[in-house]
């Protein structure tokens, strides 16, 4: 934008101010780049993507501190999961391939300890779930959208286009009594909002459904992680 500089001129008994424009240029920058990935505390990198005005990890959360260096508690029998009331991850069937895969399983401890997203990254609330669902078209196709195309998704994969370079996974969760389920059929997200005191929100996609789903589940849960840019 140009400025106007004011030029004054003495008219006989009157004075006369005439605006033109400044040969200098107001000092406007390039625009700050989209980043395209983000890195944990672990060194773990992530592909980030900007769908509408958000930017959001496409691969789930696989961190095992803090970003404060502090390690998250894991190897927990089904027991001692069910009855944590820390901070805690899961691998799926404690086989290190599903972490490459599918991330971390973590509990809403962990989540709500609001360390756990990488530096300048949170986790998502239900109200940026909803941003994005709604960007996306609405709850009934959003889930068509977010689903990877890939065979890892048991059949019928539903609607599943991933045009919104989301890339969700079908990573199973963990349940209340510590056992493992629905890898392959289900992708469950955890929201950083609580519902009451025993349960948080969560957004879930299905292998036979287009749509997605947001409901409340109890804290104990083991469910994947996906962090948004602040």
């Amino acid at each position: 934008m140009k400025k106007m500089i004011s030029i004054t001129f003495l008219l006989a008994s009157s004075i006369a101010t005439v605006c033109l424009p400044s040969c200098k240029e107001d000092p406007i920058g390039p625009p700050t780049p989209v980043p395209t990935s983000v890195t944990d505390i672990d060194g773990n990198v992530y592909p980030v993507k900007q769908i509408g005005t958000q930017i959001w990890m496409t691969e789930n959360l696989r961190t095992a501190r803090y970003k404060d260096g502090t390690t998250i508690a894991t190897g927990l029998t089904a027991l001692n999961w069910a009855v944590s009331t820390l901070g805690a991850y899961a691998i799926y069937d404690d086989e290190p391939n599903n972490n490459a895969t599918h991330g971390k399983l973590y509990n809403w401890q962990a989540v709500n300890s609001q360390k756990l997203a990488p530096e300048g990254y949170h986790v998502a609330t239900t109200d940026e779930w909803n941003q994005l669902l709604n960007h996306l078209g609405g709850f009934a196709v959003a889930g068509g959208k977010m689903k990877s195309t890939a065979t890892i998704w048991n059949a019928p994969n539903t609607g599943a286009d991933n045009s919104s370079g989301f890339n969700a996974l079908p990573s199973g969760f963990r349940g209340t009594t510590g056992s493992y389920t629905a890898l392959g059929n289900l992708a469950y997200f955890w929201s950083a909002t609580e519902r009451n005191a025993t349960q948080a929100n969560y957004t879930n996609l299905q292998q036979d459904m287009a749509s997605a789903l947001s409901n409340g589940a109890t804290k104990t849960f083991g469910y994947s992680v996906r962090c948004v840019k602040n």
